[in-house]
Protein backbone atom coordinates (compact mmCIF):
# COMPACT_ATOMS: atom_id res chain seq x y z
CA UNK A 1 0.00 0.00 0.00
CA UNK A 2 1.32 3.03 -0.66
CA UNK A 3 0.71 6.03 2.17
CA UNK A 4 0.53 9.94 1.27
CA UNK A 5 0.78 11.71 4.81
CA UNK A 6 0.95 15.76 4.78
CA UNK A 7 2.05 16.39 8.25
CA UNK A 8 4.08 18.83 9.68
CA UNK A 9 4.30 17.02 13.54
CA UNK A 10 7.14 15.49 14.03
CA UNK A 11 6.38 12.89 16.27
CA UNK A 12 3.18 11.97 14.17
CA UNK A 13 5.52 11.71 11.42
CA UNK A 14 7.66 9.52 13.55
CA UNK A 15 4.80 6.58 14.51
CA UNK A 16 3.50 6.88 10.69
CA UNK A 17 6.87 5.79 9.58
CA UNK A 18 7.32 3.13 12.13
CA UNK A 19 4.06 1.76 11.32
CA UNK A 20 4.36 1.75 7.76
CA UNK A 21 7.68 0.27 7.90
CA UNK A 22 6.88 -2.70 10.28
CA UNK A 23 3.18 -3.25 7.43
CA UNK A 24 5.78 -3.36 4.64
CA UNK A 25 4.16 -0.10 3.03
CA UNK A 26 5.14 2.69 1.15
CA UNK A 27 5.27 6.35 2.82
CA UNK A 28 5.36 9.75 1.24
CA UNK A 29 5.49 12.83 3.72
CA UNK A 30 5.12 16.09 3.17
CA UNK A 31 5.14 19.12 5.71
CA UNK A 32 3.22 21.32 3.85
CA UNK A 33 1.11 19.57 0.80
CA UNK A 34 2.68 21.61 -1.43
CA UNK A 35 6.09 19.64 -1.76
CA UNK A 36 4.32 16.52 -3.54
CA UNK A 37 6.07 13.95 -5.31
CA UNK A 38 3.41 11.54 -6.18
CA UNK A 39 0.25 11.95 -8.49
CA UNK A 40 -1.52 8.79 -6.76
CA UNK A 41 -1.37 6.68 -3.28
CA UNK A 42 -3.53 4.30 -1.71
CA UNK A 43 -4.47 6.32 1.30
CA UNK A 44 -4.25 9.86 1.97
CA UNK A 45 -3.46 10.73 5.35
CA UNK A 46 -3.78 14.44 6.92
CA UNK A 47 -3.01 16.17 9.87
CA UNK A 48 -5.68 18.61 11.28
CA UNK A 49 -2.64 20.90 12.05
CA UNK A 50 -1.85 21.79 8.10
CA UNK A 51 -5.24 20.75 7.25
CA UNK A 52 -7.60 23.14 5.09
CA UNK A 53 -10.03 23.49 2.84
CA UNK A 54 -7.64 24.82 0.13
CA UNK A 55 -5.00 22.22 0.38
CA UNK A 56 -7.58 19.59 0.33
CA UNK A 57 -8.75 21.01 -3.62
CA UNK A 58 -5.43 21.42 -3.88
CA UNK A 59 -4.77 17.90 -3.51
CA UNK A 60 -7.85 16.91 -5.17
CA UNK A 61 -6.61 18.23 -8.24
CA UNK A 62 -2.96 17.03 -8.22
CA UNK A 63 -3.34 13.45 -6.43
CA UNK A 64 -5.57 10.39 -6.80
CA UNK A 65 -6.23 8.57 -3.81
CA UNK A 66 -8.75 5.35 -2.81
CA UNK A 67 -8.97 6.12 1.17
CA UNK A 68 -7.95 9.28 3.30
CA UNK A 69 -7.44 9.33 6.87
CA UNK A 70 -7.87 12.56 8.98
CA UNK A 71 -5.59 12.63 12.13
CA UNK A 72 -7.00 15.08 15.02
CA UNK A 73 -6.88 16.27 17.76
CA UNK A 74 -8.98 15.69 20.76
CA UNK A 75 -11.79 18.67 19.98
CA UNK A 76 -11.61 18.68 16.32
CA UNK A 77 -13.95 17.34 14.09
CA UNK A 78 -13.26 15.56 11.15
CA UNK A 79 -14.52 17.47 8.12
CA UNK A 80 -16.27 15.81 5.41
CA UNK A 81 -15.08 14.03 2.48
CA UNK A 82 -12.59 11.39 4.96
CA UNK A 83 -13.12 7.45 5.26
CA UNK A 84 -11.84 7.50 8.19
CA UNK A 85 -9.83 9.24 11.28
CA UNK A 86 -7.58 8.64 14.46
CA UNK A 87 -7.33 10.75 17.51
CA UNK A 88 -4.02 11.90 18.96
CA UNK A 89 -2.35 10.54 20.74
CA UNK A 90 -2.35 7.30 19.10
CA UNK A 91 0.20 4.31 19.12
CA UNK A 92 1.94 2.73 16.38
CA UNK A 93 0.10 -0.82 16.85
CA UNK A 94 -3.48 0.96 16.46
CA UNK A 95 -1.89 2.26 12.80
CA UNK A 96 -0.65 -0.83 12.22
CA UNK A 97 -3.96 -2.67 12.67
CA UNK A 98 -5.36 0.31 10.88
CA UNK A 99 -3.10 -0.02 7.65
CA UNK A 100 -3.67 -3.79 8.06
CA UNK A 101 -7.75 -3.46 7.63
CA UNK A 102 -7.25 -0.81 5.17
CA UNK A 103 -4.68 -2.68 3.27
CA UNK A 104 -7.83 -5.29 2.91
CA UNK A 105 -10.58 -3.14 1.38
CA UNK A 106 -7.91 -0.88 -1.30
CA UNK A 107 -7.99 -2.68 -4.78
Amino acid sequence: MNILLINNNPVVSKLVTLSAQKTSNELETSEDGLSIHTTECDLLMIDDAVYSESLMESINDSVKYQKSLFIHSKDTQTPDGFNGSIKKPFLPTELVELFASLAKTID
